[in-house]
């Protein structure tokens, strides 16, 4: 089967195709906008060779260039995810941030309390001891 895939990613752009709505699709698409699944290849264009890309199976097996079904690059792929692992480990450092300088700010108004709680622990472990010491 020779396949040459000569234009950019169809995936990146949105639209209405057969009254649904076309979304870009973040990372590895699993499903093209028509519900076929996706399939990888290699491109065995001349000026993509031997690149790696996804494909609907639908446009696929009808042969179609320049539609609107599924086209992404592995690599374009790959990178969406990169940046989304970015992002997500960017939230859960802020998040971090902002739970230390709670615990921080927090601390000196809870250690009083867990002190005394602590005490009053100890106090109850020794009497029960005691108690099943004398039980004996």
């Amino acid at each position: 089967m020779s396949n040459s895939i000569t234009t950019a990613s169809s995936s990146m752009t949105g639209g209405i195709i057969g009254g649904r709505r076309r979304v870009r699709n973040l990372g590895r698409p699993s499903k093209c906008w028509c519900g076929e699944s996706i399939i990888e290849f290699i491109s065995k264009s001349r000026p993509n060779p031997y690149h790696w890309y996804y494909r609907c199976l639908y446009a696929v097996s009808l042969r179609l260039e320049n539609d609107d079904h599924v086209l992404k690059w592995v690599d374009e792929a790959f990178t969406d995810e990169i940046q989304q692992l970015d992002y997500q480990v960017r939230m859960l450092e802020k998040e971090t941030q902002l739970l230390k300088a709670t615990i921080t700010s927090e601390c000196p108004k809870i250690m009083p309390k867990m002190i005394m709680i602590s005490r009053g622990c100890v106090i109850i472990s020794v009497v029960a001891v005691l108690g099943i010491l004398m039980y004996k």
